[in-house]
């Protein structure tokens, strides 16, 4: 059902912005009866970026569906990088949230911070000089995005309830705070991808045609298959800290968006990481220069190593710690120029071994009872092995020691904290609740407060 009065709308608006204003235009008080009318279900959730009820609002207003879909919302972005766009389409096409956030990879986006409405003061004014009234627009909404790529000033981030059509502030008399070139570019990368695939044109796809991992081998970061990824994370962490005031990427999800290919995350951690890798610095190739160089050194320690042993000095250690290198180079050398060095013997005695079953049968560690008894942990694993049952009781003794650990940290919970739910005292004490549930349930449910019961009223 088409209404007989529904103003366009308008260039780069958001679904939720055109219900917003239809919601004044119409003097409407009852956002329901807004959602019923437009959506055709109240009350429903509006995403600025992903909206749902797409299919009811094209009929209610006589829009085409691919219109609103292509030009007002970012699926075209979202459906380059998820694993079936098919089923992202019809989530939003239909009335049911159910499937939207899994469809669209934002579940497990932990990029929460990011989300909220954005606006951008000077667009407010140009918009009511040109419509009469400001909308929001949907270049200002993607995460990611912190500044209006036209006007090059931070964008300004509100709180709002998606159950109710509002319309950004219609006045905001600041000229805005300018924003830093690094948030200009991402946002400007952030919205050519879109419109990349909005239009079908594939400007950034043959920029970044391989990706991440692409991108690597371009800056000659890669030494074999591996990454230095401690200095790519602190890369990649600096940048963050510098645009979003926090760390965006996981080590985690930095490694998969490299290595696997099939890896579906947001588009805004694809697309960041794409922007940090490609302000890295080519890693300049190793050189004859600096195989020389090395070579040089490696010859110095030689020399240097061969004149202890030649002052009568045949202890490895000491003189890999003179010469700052490993026992293996060292040792090497004076196999090599056949020199005789003093090699460390233990003889365990039947004393050292009684104490170190000792030991292990209280319960020490095996690394304790190899420093304390001089000896290695292997020789303490062998002694121990060599006893019948003993290993056995040491596991049971560590889990004993578990349990007990476990059930006073529930106890000191709940002493401390008696208004505390199940559920709360799970989040407080995560690792030992989960220990007693797998090993200890009994206890567990017998030591926890009764179930309260949440009935909505």
């Amino acid at each position: 059902m088409t209404y007989e009065f529904v103003p366009p709308i308008y260039p780069d608006e958001t679904i939720y912005s055109y219900a917003a204003r239809l919601h004044v235009y119409w003097a409407e008080k009852n956002h329901r009866k807004t959602a019923k009318r437009l959506f055709g279900k109240a009350p429903i959730n509006i995403d600025q970026r992903l909206p749902l009820g797409i299919e009811h609002i094209a009929r209610a207003t006589g829009n085409e569906v691919d219109t609103l879909l292509q030009h007002h919302t970012f699926y075209p972005l979202f459906s380059g990088f998820v694993s079936c766009p098919i089923a992202l389409k019809e989530a939003m096409l239909s009335k049911s949230g159910k499937n939207l956030a899994n469809a669209s990879s934002v579940a497990q986006a932990g990029i929460a911070s990011l989300g909220g409405s954005r606006y951008c003061p000077l667009c407010i004014e140009r918009d009511k000089l040109q419509y009469g009234i400001a909308y929001w627009h949907l270049s200002h909404q993607l995460q990611g995005v912190t500044c209006c790529t036209t006007h090059d000033v931070e964008l300004v981030q509100v709180e709002q309830c998606t159950r109710k059509f509002e319309l950004p502030p219609q006045q905001d008399e600041s000229n805005g705070v300018i924003a830093s070139k690094d948030a200009l570019r991402l946002a400007r990368l952030l919205l050519r991808f879109n419109s990349d695939f909005e239009f079908n044109i594939p400007d950034c796809r043959e920029d970044y045609w391989g990706g991440p991992s692409e991108l690597l081998r371009l800056k000659n970061q890669y030494r074999g298959q591996n990454v230095d990824m401690a200095v790519l994370m602190e890369a990649v962490n600096l940048l963050s800290e510098k645009v979003f005031n926090f760390r965006i990427l996981s080590e985690n999800v930095v490694f998969n968006l490299i290595h696997c290919t099939d890896y579906y995350c947001h588009p805004t951690k694809h697309i960041f990481l794409c922007f940090v890798l490609d302000l890295l610095s080519v890693r300049q190739p190793e050189t004859s220069v600096n195989r020389d160089l090395h070579n040089q050194i490696l010859e110095r320690d030689r020399f240097k190593t061969i004149g202890y042993y030649q002052l009568g000095i045949n202890q490895l250690r000491p003189t890999s710690r003179e010469v700052n290198r490993s026992v293996n180079y060292v040792k090497s050398i004076a196999r090599q120029i056949g020199v005789k060095y003093q090699k460390r013997t233990k003889f365990i005695t039947p004393d050292i071994e009684a104490r170190i079953i000792a030991k292990a049968k209280a319960g020490v560690h095996r690394q304790t009872i190899a420093y304390e008894e001089g000896v290695s942990v292997s020789t303490v694993e062998l002694f121990i092995n060599g006893v019948l049952g003993l290993s056995e009781k040491r596991r049971n003794l560590r889990k004993e020691s578990r349990r007990k650990d476990a059930r006073q940290s529930l106890l000191n919970t709940m002493s401390n904290l008696p208004e505390l739910t199940r559920k709360n005292i799970k989040k407080a004490i995560y690792a030992d609740y989960m220990w007693l549930y797998r090993h200890d349930k009994t206890w567990l449910y017998q030591t926890l407060p009764a179930a309260r019961n949440r009935t909505k009223l």
